[in-house]
């Protein structure tokens, strides 16, 4: 039953990473727009415009474009850039960084945040940090993360001039983009971790250390809290791929040159074997991450391999 679980979980894993590509795939030659004409621009010779659409295959059938991206992929090469006119496996390398950097931050902003106020609002229940903490957390929920970075640029960069507002400068250059996606996620981590550190203080092994004339700093240190936190990683694989979503706007927002920035320029270019690698990437990503929270599930409750 167990192997059976994981293969059939990895196979439906590699199943929705290839299928969001062919998605994204059909919704991108679809949409109206011709690369070579954005390329060359409005008065470009049907010669040219040809000999475009020949060297980047976009003359042939969309089965056999995407039947041939596909192939290059499995050897690893993810194509050439219609725009840039290079490598895209070398473009997403350079980009990538930055994106992961972000990403990480904001991350890190989030669980640092949301399991302390979390933690806190269990402790000190009903009182005004208790309630302080469920009020945020709902005020950052209702705030898209896109305008929570306009609002913070404009307060931060444009009137209080604290902080760069573009580009990558330096530190201080992320610290707006990494709150406007950290904030918003922080209130999904606070939520859980109250919830979770309230029903581990009711149970009777808490009550039994209590007994035995534990300090309560070390009941809860020790025995709640790495009780309540195993949702929270849980919590943490389940959030990544609106991480990454979020990412992807911010970055527009702050210029931050990432994977988002030039995922969405490549958009506007009909950039195809850009946009198709960058999707690829962030779907395994996605995909990766489901599948790494069911098996913090199946660590924490082995029934759910049988249900599978």
């Amino acid at each position: 039953m167990k192997n059976k679980y994981w293969v059939m979980r990895i196979l439906r894993t590699i199943i929705t990473a290839f299928g969001v590509t062919l998605i994204a795939f059909l919704i991108l030659h679809l949409t109206p727009g011709d690369p070579a004409r954005i390329m060359l621009g409005p008065y470009a010779s049907e010669e040219n415009l040809a000999a475009v659409r020949a060297k980047y295959k976009l003359d042939q059938p969309l089965y056999t474009q995407y039947i041939s991206w596909m192939g290059n992929v499995f050897k690893g090469d993810f194509g050439t850039s219609i725009r840039y006119n290079r490598d895209v496996g070398q473009l997403i390398a350079e980009r990538a960084g930055p994106t992961l950097i972000l990403t990480g931050s904001g991350l890190l902003i989030a669980v640092i945040f949301g399991v302390l106020l979390g933690i806190l609002a269990a402790l000190k229940r009903n009182s005004f940090l208790d309630y302080f903490t469920t009020f945020q957390a709902m005020f950052w929920i209702s705030i898209p993360s896109f305008w929570l970075g306009i609002l913070l640029l404009y307060i931060f960069g444009l009137q209080l001039r604290w902080v760069p507002i573009a580009g990558l400068m330096g530190f201080s250059s992320l610290i707006l983009p990494a709150l406007s996606i950290g904030l918003r996620e922080e209130a999904w981590f606070a939520r859980p971790m109250r919830s979770e550190m309230l029903e581990v203080l009711n149970q009777d092994y808490i009550k039994a250390a209590k007994a035995k004339g534990l300090k309560y700093s070390v009941v809860v240190m020790k025995h709640a809290l790495r009780n309540a936190l195993i949702p929270i990683v849980t919590m943490l694989a389940l959030r990544l791929p609106w991480i990454i979503g979020g990412a992807v706007v911010i970055e527009v927002v702050f210029s931050w040159g990432g994977l988002g920035s030039l995922l969405v320029n490549s958009v506007l270019a009909r950039d195809y074997p850009v946009v198709q690698s960058i999707l690829l990437l962030i779907s395994i990503t996605v995909v990766l991450a489901n599948l790494l929270a069911d098996i913090i599930y199946a660590v924490v409750d082995p029934r759910i391999k049988g249900e599978g």
